[in-house]
């Protein structure tokens, strides 16, 4: 059964700020962008279920429209608030196989992660992309307006879990290169390069 995909964009005049000094805003906006085509090319790929993307950043539209993806605004609101907006934007037709919020920031990313995850999800509960830092990445949540996501929350892998717990549902946590690595900090993006430069001798 198809999912509705939601990859959320925040304001790309202030994204990505914790790469400053290391990287200048249109910098991190151009890495914003790369990132972006790439997870949104991968989640079509996988053919798992439509994408969309959910952001009130101005350029959004022109953005989804030359990334063949839908758009859903996220009503300006903050991270978790928005995502639930958007959700609710969508029609209940493309819930009913459940959602995934995919973080944008995943240039690693590959088809065959997005559909193991969903192929690891239990028909109803909760499927938790956990990111290198306990954080999470992917998050596919069946019913679809079964719970809040947290994301931001630290450790929010186990915050999801013991969520998905409180509301009777079942979760399952996928670790996975492609989805475990995220961009935040310098770091990050020095170990993303150095994974990259190695599968390419490989």
């Amino acid at each position: 059964m198809g999912i509705q995909i939601l990859i959320p964009l925040k304001r790309l005049a202030t994204v990505k700020q914790r790469l400053a000094p290391a990287a200048t805003a249109a910098e991190r906006e151009r890495l914003m962008l790369s990132m972006l085509e790439h997870v949104a090319g991968a989640a079509l790929t996988s053919g798992e279920g439509p994408v969309s993307l959910a952001s009130s950043e101005p350029r959004a539209g022109a953005l989804a429209a030359s990334l063949g993806v839908g758009l859903v605004t996220d009503g300006g609101l903050p991270w978790n608030e928005g995502l639930v907006h958007a959700r609710e934007l969508v029609g209940a037709d493309a819930l009913v196989g459940g959602v995934l919020f995919l973080a944008g920031d995943l240039p690693l990313l590959e088809p065959g992660d997005v559909s193991e995850l969903v192929t690891a999800a239990p028909a109803r509960g909760v499927a938790i992309g956990r990111a290198h830092d306990g954080g999470t990445n992917a998050l596919w949540v069946c019913p679809a307006g079964a719970l809040v996501p947290a994301f931001g929350a630290a450790g929010s892998a186990a915050v999801h879990a013991a969520r998905a717990r409180e509301h009777g549902l079942e979760p399952i946590i996928v670790d996975r290169p492609g989805i475990s690595r995220d961009v935040d900090t310098p770091a990050d993006l020095a170990a993303v390069r150095r994974l990259a430069a190695a599968a390419c001798l490989t």
